[in-house]
């Protein structure tokens, strides 16, 4: 064997690598994102024919059915993940014959000409994406939903996580353009060559950010996302050594003494902190009375007339909400404050602060707003009874226990969006 030529076995790697890597990059994530920028002029039927071949090898693989190809909702759904699998057996065949003809020639100058071709490819597409999407968040369109009418009546605490992050990023529009102009700035990084490698590092950080998002949120591109993210930390990869130095220098001696004086202080810090704020989340997680919960009214009545009309004056509280978590040497502070949340037919809400002892609540609209005195006796563990005289009104209700529907579920395989109704 030649000394300083390549193994057969690592240019047979290096080549299937490349032939999966560039199936991957071309196929999905440039098809992907030019069906959302030319959907107009129909960019998805020139990747349909190919997407649907390779998810039904894929499914014939998984022993699955063939998953509808629909590049519209999100890149999580079935065909997707068996778009993957298809090409990565397609892929490894080809990238074997690939390499059996080049370990036979000893020929690698074609393997370095495509890995060149394919991060040029790389790089375009990444900036592609950041301009894609930062442009649809400094131009905040992208989340702009849930300050539609149609979002406006869906509880909190029946909002799916994918709507609680589009909720919160539409909640604050300078917080959203900030996002896309990080995004948008990367992606015009990428452009030029003398500032490639920031813009690498910047996608990194940005995308780092939004898989996390996507991941923990439920958001239906967890796969896109991971896959740019990819792309990002290959293209720096090059450049790791240098850019490891440049934040890690060799320490010198005489500053030894110094940073392990501030390890130590730095340890003892953390230490502190994470106590106190584990304590801090089990207070603030544990429920230490039966009546704490979410509770809608099954009968009210004011003054002994039934009382639910819309505009009726008085305490009509169609809806409660009772925050008692902690202990009761130790209640919780906070955002987790002992508390009464009211909430009328029309859905105005109103906060109260709460002082319980046993069956009798005193709740307080306000610091200058004078106490009022409530029974509070639960009946069972799913229902109570409320009474007491609020706003000259005498006020006796019974409440059931309402089970909030927000799903925690993780689905890295999306089910198939319905395009007839809003998300909520």
């Amino acid at each position: 064997m030649t000394t300083g030529l390549p193994t057969a076995p690592r240019i047979l790697a290096r080549t299937i690598a490349l032939t999966v890597a560039s199936g991957c990059l071309i196929l999905f994530v440039v098809g992907v994102l030019a069906s959302q920028i030319l959907a107009a002029a129909g960019a998805s039927a020139l990747f349909e024919p190919v997407w649907g071949a390779l998810a039904r090898l894929g499914a014939a693989v998984t022993g699955t059915a063939p998953g509808t190809v629909d590049v519209a909702t999100g890149s999580d759904l079935a065909w997707a993940w068996q778009l993957h699998l298809g090409w990565l057996l397609t892929g490894t065949v080809a990238g074997a014959a690939w390499g059996a003809v080049a370990a036979r020639r000893r020929a690698t100058a074609g393997i370095d000409r495509a890995a060149r071709i394919l991060s040029g490819i790389a790089c375009g597409t990444l900036a592609v994406a950041m301009l894609l999407y930062g442009l649809a968040k400094l131009i905040p369109a992208q989340m702009g939903h849930m300050n539609l009418p149609a979002y406006q009546l869906q509880a909190v605490g029946d909002t799916e996580p994918f709507s609680m992050l589009w909720g919160y990023m539409a909640a604050s529009t300078p917080y959203t353009v900030v996002t896309g102009a990080i995004e948008v700035t990367a992606g015009v990084l990428l452009v030029f060559p003398r500032t490639r490698v920031a813009g690498t590092l910047l996608s990194i950080v940005a995308l780092t950010q939004i898989v996390l998002l996507n991941v923990f949120y439920d958001v239906p591109v967890k796969l896109l996302a991971g896959e740019l993210l990819m792309i990002a930390a290959v293209l720096a990869a090059p450049h790791a050594r240098a850019l490891l130095t440049a934040v890690f220098p060799p320490a010198e001696r005489r500053r030894t003494v110094v940073a392990a004086t501030m390890v130590a202080l730095a340890a003892v810090l953390i230490g502190v902190t994470t106590a106190g704020n584990l304590a801090r989340v089990d207070a603030m997680n544990t429920p230490r009375d039966t009546r704490d919960g979410v509770w809608r009214a099954t009968s009210l009545s004011l003054d002994g007339r039934p009382a639910a009309a819309v505009g009726q004056a008085g305490p009509v509280w169609t809806s409660i909400a009772i925050t008692l978590r902690g202990t009761a040497e130790r209640p919780a502070k906070g955002s987790a404050q002992d508390s009464l949340v009211t909430q009328t037919p029309d859905g105005v809400v109103t906060a109260w602060g709460l002082r319980a002892d046993g069956d009798r609540f005193t709740v307080r609209a306000g610091a200058g707003a004078a106490p009022v005195e409530l029974t509070v006796v639960a009946s069972r563990p799913d229902a109570l009874r409320m009474s007491g005289t609020v706003d000259g009104a005498r006020l006796e209700a019974t409440y059931e226990r309402r089970t909030m529907e927000r799903s925690t579920d993780i689905r890295f395989v999306q089910a198939p969006f319905d395009r007839t109704r809003p998300r909520l």
